[in-house]
């Protein structure tokens, strides 16, 4: 996926894209030292279009336990938690997850992740 830099504009490939690297009017004017390489140009704005990173997806599975919060040391990180403990849940609630050989059936607790940087690492310190 490519995003517009100005106008938030999003592309699923560069053959959308008005102009593509390394094919854009006053590209070197454009640039900042160090910065991130441009995909091509918004056909809507005409700013500069850049390739937005996939998510990174997880999925916690528990079984009749509580998870408090999900915690990621970067953004881009989505998390789900499924609980495999459907006793006493409401049919409408349970959902299957289907992987390439697994199938898991329960209930989704929590669709945020908590970007904690600080905490991250300090629970990967070794113990004192």
């Amino acid at each position: 996926m490519y995003e517009c830099d100005n106008c938030g504009r999003r592309y699923p490939a560069t053959n959308k894209l008005k102009h593509v690297f390394p094919d854009i009017p006053d590209l070197l004017q454009r640039l900042d030292v160090g910065g991130p390489v441009p995909a091509g140009e918004c056909t809507r704005c005409g700013a500069l279009v850049y390739r937005k990173p996939d998510p990174i997806r997880l999925l916690v599975v528990i079984d009749g336990g509580l998870v408090q919060q999900v915690l990621a040391d970067k953004p881009g990180v989505e998390a789900a938690v499924l609980d495999q403990d459907i006793e006493g849940a409401d049919e409408s609630d349970i959902v299957e997850v289907v992987g390439h050989s697994d199938r898991l059936r329960g209930t989704l607790q929590a669709h945020e992740t908590v970007v904690a940087p600080v905490l991250i690492e300090s629970a990967y310190r070794a113990a004192a």
